[in-house]
């Protein structure tokens, strides 16, 4: 959304007087009103592991990120430093659902009702 409201070009009219002239544009502005769909690519990526469940989601969940880290490089030289906040939460995604799934990090629960031996009651 920031992309599309704040000016992200400067344009500058200058003389043998000096500065002229200085316009201010949008992306919009300069590229027409079709520049969202490039724009919403990261946002599409972000949204497809929400709609996925059960173990399928931690390998698109995965893929998505490497997508949108694909992105990010391409777009580099422009727009793609806007989307880091979004890789990093995809990334740590990726890392909670792994660390969830470790055998070794559940916790066990003894049963409603059993008593351990050795403790009075």
């Amino acid at each position: 959304m920031m992309l599309v409201s704040i000016p992200m070009y400067t344009q500058a009219k200058v003389t043998d007087g000096g500065l002229e002239q200085a316009s201010h544009s949008t992306l919009p502005e300069v590229h027409g009103p079709f520049i969202g769909v490039p724009l919403l690519i990261p946002v599409v990526l972000s949204l497809i592991p929400l709609l996925m469940r059960g173990r399928a989601r931690t390998s698109v969940t995965a893929v998505t990120t490497a997508a949108l880290a694909g992105f990010i490089f391409i777009g580099s030289a422009s727009i793609g430093w806007f989307y880091l906040p979004a890789l990093a939460a995809a990334v740590a995604a990726v890392t909670v659902n792994k660390i969830g799934r470790s055998p070794s990090l559940k916790m066990r629960t003894a049963p409603t009702g059993a008593r351990r031996k050795g403790r009075p009651s």
